[in-house]
């Protein structure tokens, strides 16, 4: 058995171990994958012989959080063969990838998870429900084939640029934690979904962007990734544009909260509900914690137990002034500091409401050192993180 990562030459060596896991993906998909995403990726395997049997893949994307963008890596395709399962392999892969981010001076990384047990153990911890609309698309549509004034189009590679400017200057308008929007981030985006037979969908006036959604459509489903529009009407577009597709249902997954309201107005039979989606976990404990901007003046002292990244274990003490970020160090042995692992410290800054006992026991049983840091530190802002790959 050996683990290493990759040279980036070697990556196309893991496409026979996805195409063995996850058998949803197609070919066209996957010929998208391996010559776009992995071009720019790291990958982290387990061989036996000279054979992948276990892997662990870090798609790079630049995320804002707390006023600052940096390079951060959302984890996917963790994929073990079947005979090479409970060996622990997948938490090998962890520890080396998560000590590369911690070198790196990542604060955090983050997955979407196929049971949120597998991940629970290893620290990480929801942050993000995101919010899903399902219902029958209705509308009219002009005899020009546009409702007035308007025009639907598929959004081309030459269009990227507008589509970040777009989305940069929408979605500025909240302090998400999510990833920077981008040319490069559209170009990517319209290629995925190019291998899978769909594109993003534009409306315009006057020949100018007024908004825009990622989709594709599977089986008299549509399926609507982050819509973004300026005004009601221009969502009017899409769904009577769909109805000169072969669109039975139209499912809507990742919209802002305050446009939910309005999206389910002009479809039938619309229900909403909120999915968790995104786990996060801290990497580099400093460098996360001094993201974070004090609400009062104060001082603590946390002993952190962390058994994936040991650079986090230890003493700390955390100095907050009203306004200034979080000032934080190693210390020495003391008393009073209360013992919390990074998982704790993920739920209670980013004031995610967990339903699992264990999240709720985090509140319960918390301390008075946790409860200074919980009343005198400003949360994480709301998440939006809605990529896929």
């Amino acid at each position: 058995m050996k683990i290493r990562k990759l040279k980036q030459e070697e990556h196309r060596m893991t496409r026979s171990l996805w195409e063995e896991i996850f058998t949803e993906d197609d070919e066209a998909f996957l010929d998208y994958y391996y010559q776009v995403k992995t071009a720019e990726n790291s990958i982290y395997i387990i061989e036996e012989g000279d054979q992948p049997v276990s892997m662990l893949q870090l798609n790079p994307y630049p995320v804002h959080f707390f006023g600052k963008t940096s390079l951060l890596h959302y984890i996917i395709a963790v994929a073990t063969k079947k005979e090479y399962r409970g060996r622990g392999y997948m938490t090998r892969l962890l520890q080396m990838s998560a000590k590369d981010m911690y070198q790196a001076g990542e604060p955090f990384t983050y997955l979407m998870p196929a049971a949120e047990g597998i991940y629970y153990p290893h620290g990480f911890r929801f942050v993000y429900r995101q919010c899903r609309i399902e219902g029958k698309p209705s509308g009219e549509k002009g005899q020009d084939g546009t409702l007035a004034g308007c025009q639907v189009r598929y959004a081309g590679e030459s269009d990227c640029r507008a589509l970040a400017c777009f989305a940069e200057k929408l979605l500025g308008q909240m302090p998400f934690v999510r990833a920077a929007r981008t040319e490069r981030y559209y170009r990517t985006i319209l290629k995925e979904q190019q291998s899978e037979g769909g594109g993003i969908l534009l409306t315009e006036r006057d020949g100018k962007l007024t908004g825009f959604v990622i989709y594709g459509c599977y089986e008299g489903k549509a399926e609507l990734r982050e819509p973004l529009f300026q005004k009601k009407e221009d969502w009017e577009q899409i769904l009577a544009f769909l109805n000169e597709e072969p669109v039975k249902t139209v499912q809507i997954s990742g919209a802002r909260p305050e446009d939910a309201a309005w999206l389910k107005e002009e479809l039938e039979g619309a229900e909403e509900k909120e999915v968790p989606v995104i786990m996060v976990r801290i990497v580099h404990l400093q460098h996360f914690l001094e993201r974070f901007l004090a609400r009062s003046n104060f001082e603590i002292r946390l002993h952190i137990e962390d058994g994936l990244i040991p650079e986090n274990t230890g003493y700390w003490e955390i100095r907050g002034q009203e306004g200034q970020n979080l000032s934080v160090r190693k210390t020495k042995a003391s008393k009073e500091a209360e013992t919390v692992s990074p998982g704790e410290l993920v739920t209670v800054l980013f004031g995610y409401r967990s339903e699992r006992k264990e999240e709720r026991e985090v509140y319960e049983n918390m301390g008075p050192q946790m409860r200074v840091l919980l009343k005198g530190t400003q949360p994480a802002p709301p998440v939006f993180l809605n990529e896929i790959v």
